[in-house]
């Protein structure tokens, strides 16, 4: 599976299908690890892009989360683009809103503090 993957100023943005499952969450997986990895050294944030899903499963938190550790060990910060309503209670009700920071729209996302 090719999962999307680009560079936006200091964000590195990976595009999300649809829906995370059981089958594609793999390909997601490793395309995050890539991207940290190709690109941690240039990013601060590694953005998750759901602009397509209209609902987060847990396989997607769980990768999510996942990414999210991964990145903080390179000095990065993970954000979360979800504009579906049912995403974004999804992230409310789970708390992960606390820790990961959610945003409406690539244009919404703020530059991450330097250093």
């Amino acid at each position: 599976m090719k999962v999307p993957t680009r560079v936006m100023s200091v964000h590195c943005v990976v595009t999300f299908p649809d829906v995370v499952d059981i089958e594609n969450a793999p390909g997601i997986r490793d395309a995050l690890r890539t991207a940290i990895r190709t690109h941690g050294d240039v990013c601060r944030t590694l953005v998750a892009d759901l602009s397509a899903s209209r609902f987060a499963t847990a396989t997607a938190l769980s990768v999510l989360v996942e990414a999210r550790n991964l990145a903080r060990t390179k000095g990065m910060a993970l954000y979360v683009v979800a504009p579906a309503p049912l995403t974004r209670k999804v992230f409310t009700l789970t708390g992960l809103r606390e820790v990961m920071p959610l945003y409406r729209s690539l244009d919404e996302m703020p530059l991450p503090p330097a250093g």
